[in-house]
């Protein structure tokens, strides 16, 4: 079991005022028997009247509002407290099959089924995932700036490079490819920096972490905020407004491991 301290702020920049904005944010860490939030905060700037907190259509916690006035800034920052323990984690029935086939992001390719060829069986569906983890972070160069969130498996698989979503697409990609159920997750692990993604495996009724970026498990120091088939269907953040000119977005992440904190 582990005891976390978790922040996540993001500040966007408009070159000229934009109004008429409505946003969704999905950095609300979700609440699960293996995750429980002990005390959050969320600061949203502008200060927004009559924003609600929700679920989408993937079970995910939301945030949503509406900013009518021009306004040349827009942040969150959301903090807190959370305690994971997997050991908490409960099984659950067989998922829906939208996680045993192709996303859009994550469809079958030559150069993926090439990849799927060279990496041996294994006797289960769990340990067939840890190869396709262990093959991807092989695989795969991690570089910013040579794909971007609509870049597709075949296409990161092709360049091999990319950052966190584009590992995950691979490996879902490849777990979808051997009908192993597995999402797309986006959340924090501990450190410092940006928002990270890994995916989960469903095996024998219960969800498995897997981070093949870093060719780890994907277990008690990483805290999840979304799920879903891959990036389009959890993004932290998505709105529109009306403007023109230039946005810049700058993002700082911390999560510490505080169990043993005094």
């Amino acid at each position: 079991m582990k005891r976390l301290a978790f922040y996540f702020e993001t500040r966007n920049t408009y070159s000229s005022p934009v109004n008429e904005h409505d946003f969704l944010l999905r950095c609300i860490p979700q609440e699960r028997p293996e995750q429980r939030i002990v005390d959050m905060k969320l600061d949203v700037k502008p200060l927004v009247t009559g924003g609600n907190f929700g679920l989408d259509s993937f079970g995910n916690r939301t945030y949503s509002g509406r900013l009518p006035g021009g306004h040349t800034r827009f942040s969150y920052c959301v903090s807190g407290t959370a305690v994971r323990d997997e050991a908490a984690r409960q099984p659950c029935p067989r998922p829906l099959r939208i996680y045993s086939y192709p996303s859009e992001l994550t469809r079958p390719s030559e150069t993926l089924r090439t990849l799927l060829e060279s990496i041996p069986a294994a006797d289960n569906d769990r340990a067939q995932a840890e190869l396709f983890q262990v093959a991807v972070y092989n695989y795969m160069t991690y570089e910013t700036g040579v794909t971007n969130v609509q870049t597709t498996a075949a296409e990161a698989a092709l360049c091999r490079k990319g950052v966190c979503q584009d590992f995950t697409h691979i490996f879902l990609a490849l777990c979808r490819m051997k009908r192993i159920p597995a999402r797309y997750v986006s959340g924090l692990p501990v450190g410092e920096g940006a928002s990270h993604a890994w995916a989960e495996i469903w095996y024998q009724g219960r969800w498995y972490g897997i981070d093949a970026t870093r060719n780890c498990p994907a277990g008690e120091t990483y805290l999840k905020f979304c799920s879903g088939r891959d990036f389009i269907d959890c993004p932290i953040e998505q709105g529109v407004f009306w403007g023109s000119g230039t946005q810049a977005q700058e993002v700082y992440t911390r999560m510490d491991d505080i169990t043993d904190a005094k």
